[in-house]
């Protein structure tokens, strides 16, 4: 790719920073404007902010920080609101490869508001353990709830444990051995047997 032109390229800065107008960063993308620290300095990664106005990026907003972004806003909040990031299309990524996410607030909401159907999930996922604790926890569903686990799960209270139904179904451990129980086991059925048998075989496979 050839290298973008600037004619209407006009600096004004120092020794320590610069404003430019129409000019080219390193990835020959042209910004209208950039607001830069001059090198030399200790950090790999370029100290601006800039406008860019070409490219797949055109009409974004890059800012390069090497040490800490840092805002602090809030001391006259309008309608009791402090800060907004809002996207009109698409998501918002926060992504820390080598540290932590952390939320901290007097309180907070986790809200998804889509049509119910195709949207409106809110999904957590984890390759480790996710730990919770809180002094009570509740968990309401309008339709149903699911709870499963591939070898264990541990139901434990020093105090009294209680089930209300309409219906309750207690399943026996399945015998999903064709050597040992060809038809299954306990309260299961064949259906359920078969289900069993489905998963002890995935189990193993993968």
């Amino acid at each position: 790719m050839a290298e973008k032109t600037c004619p209407d390229y006009n600096r004004f800065g120092n020794t320590t920073g610069e404003l430019v107008l129409d000019t080219v960063d390193k990835r020959n993308n042209k910004m209208a404007i950039m607001i830069r620290r001059i090198f030399p300095s200790t950090f790999k990664r370029a100290h601006y902010i800039g406008l860019q106005m070409d490219g797949a990026l055109d009409g974004a907003v890059n800012v390069s920080a090497p040490s800490v972004f840092n805002v602090r806003c809030g001391e006259k909040p309008v309608d009791g609101v402090s800060a907004i990031t809002y996207a009109e299309n698409g998501d918002i990524i926060l992504f820390a490869p080598r540290g932590r996410i952390r939320i901290m607030a007097r309180d907070i909401d986790l809200i998804a508001e889509g049509n119910g159907t195709t949207t409106g999930f809110v999904n957590i996922h984890s390759n480790s353990v996710i730990d919770m604790k809180t002094s009570e926890m509740k968990v309401n569903a309008d339709d149903r709830i699911g709870l499963a686990a591939e070898t264990k799960i541990n139901l434990n209270s020093t105090g009294e444990v209680k089930v209300s139904s309409g219906n309750l179904k207690i399943v026996e451990a399945p015998d999903v051995s064709p050597l040992t129980s060809p038809l299954g086991s306990g309260a299961n059925s064949i259906v359920q047997f078969g289900e069993g048998l489905a998963k002890l075989i995935e189990s193993l496979l993968t």
